[in-house]
């Protein structure tokens, strides 16, 4: 789909006259691309791609935009050859009796000579035509011919035409169905925290507290009472352990005289060492 209904190409020297041009085919609500501020003598990509983006390219000639000789007409004649690639696309005017180079001496050109602000010509008129029929749209002319006074007339040329951009005014959009609005973002609730000051903890109940406490002293009573029985045990253990002379007295009453070895009978009264044994490396 065409970005721009109107390319317009002029030379520098008829900035004016086109901007003239620009001016009344916007106010027929026709989307028109012409660069104001264009000082360049040579098409650059974006004027090509703009030129591609609409469906009409406009080239005014003149004596200027004609004379080959000079760098701007390289521009102008540029962008017509670009567009006359491509069928249906290319419309041309005159702005006065210069004659542009073949092949677009061949074409068909609408004379826009003696258009001046407050005056327009048939010439317009059939450009406006053209422009309209390739749009889509109908009876510009007889819109056109509606003095601007006439307010009757315009209303009644809207309503015969009610899907022309012409009839579409400001009012009109505004009272348009609003877009929906976006969803609200969704409220996060955080519950309250509980205050210990409204609700303080519940004590527990005074009978079953001392139960508790009750068997927690019987138990550590009784894991002490199991300590000190396994202490008196070794100690007692320690007590009962047999001497060196109760050791020998054994000896010497199960051996007959003079059988028992005489280093046994030396060790009477020589205590045992810890662990229950007897020194006998001497």
């Amino acid at each position: 789909m065409a970005r721009y209904d109107v390319f317009l190409a002029a030379s520098l020297a008829d900035r004016e006259k086109a901007e003239l041009i620009l001016r009344r085919l916007r106010a027929l609500k026709f989307k028109v691309r012409y660069d104001k501020k264009r000082e360049h003598t040579t098409p650059t990509p974006r004027d090509y791609r703009d030129a591609d983006n609409s469906q009409s390219v406009l080239i005014l000639w003149s004596k200027a935009a004609c004379d080959t000789s000079q760098a701007d007409s390289d521009w102008v004649h540029a962008v017509a050859h670009h567009a006359r690639s491509k069928p249906g696309t290319l419309l041309q005017a005159g702005l006065d009796a210069a004659v542009p180079d073949e092949p677009f001496s061949e074409d068909n050109r609408y004379a826009l000579t003696g258009m001046g602000p407050r005056k327009l010509v048939e010439g317009y008129y059939q450009l406006v035509d053209e422009l309209g029929r390739r749009d889509g749209r109908v009876d510009l002319r007889d819109w056109l011919k509606l003095k601007a006074s006439d307010k009757d007339g315009k209303a009644v040329w809207k309503e015969n035409h009610p899907t022309d951009p012409l009839s579409q005014s400001p009012k009109s959009k505004a009272s348009a169905a609003p877009a929906p609005a976006a969803p609200a973002p969704e409220q996060i609730i955080i519950p309250p925290i509980a205050s210990s000051k409204l609700n303080p903890p519940v004590a527990p109940n005074g009978r079953e507290d001392d139960v508790l406490g009750r068997i927690m002293l019987l138990a550590v009573a009784l894991v002490l009472a199991i300590m000190f029985l396994i202490s008196g045990l070794m100690r007692s253990a320690q007590t009962d352990a047999p001497t060196a002379s109760v050791v020998q007295q054994t000896l010497v009453a199960q051996c007959p005289p003079g059988q028992l070895p005489a280093y046994l009978l030396e060790l009477e009264n020589q205590p045992l060492e810890p662990g229950g044994f007897i020194d006998d490396s001497e």
